[in-house]
């Protein structure tokens, strides 16, 4: 995701974040700011919610972009050595075995999800 769009997420993530506290925190109460946009208190409860809501999503926008970017950069440090396991015939599969070993990383849960990404990013790799 280029850096002016994530910029744009991370200021969204952080006014609708302030947005959803405040709501959440003020809830019903006649003094509250957002009374001039919703008068009835009932409303607060909407608004919340949907902040709430709205937070959760640029959330994992933010998460699944950093996630995807470390696996980018992985791949481009290392893509001389791809480059040269591809020449000998090795699937992604292995490529992706041999970088994760060379990281230490050789069984369990994390290293198997690591596998499947590193996968699917080996084979956007050209």
């Amino acid at each position: 995701m280029p850096k002016a769009l994530m910029n744009i997420v991370y200021v969204l993530l952080v006014a609708v974040g302030l947005v959803a506290m405040y709501s959440l925190l003020n809830a019903g109460n006649t003094d509250s700011l957002l009374r001039p946009v919703f008068p009835d208190p009932s409303k607060d409860v909407y608004v919340a919610v949907i902040s709430s809501l709205i937070v959760f999503v640029l959330g994992f926008v933010v998460f699944f972009n950093r996630d995807s970017e470390g696996f980018r950069n992985l791949i481009e440090m290392n893509g001389e050595r791809i480059r040269q396991l591809r020449n000998e015939g090795r699937s992604d599969g292995e490529i992706a075995d041999s970088i994760l070993a060379a990281m230490g990383s050789r069984s369990g849960y994390r290293h198997n999800m690591a596998h499947k990404k590193l996968v699917v990013y080996l084979s956007q790799y050209r």
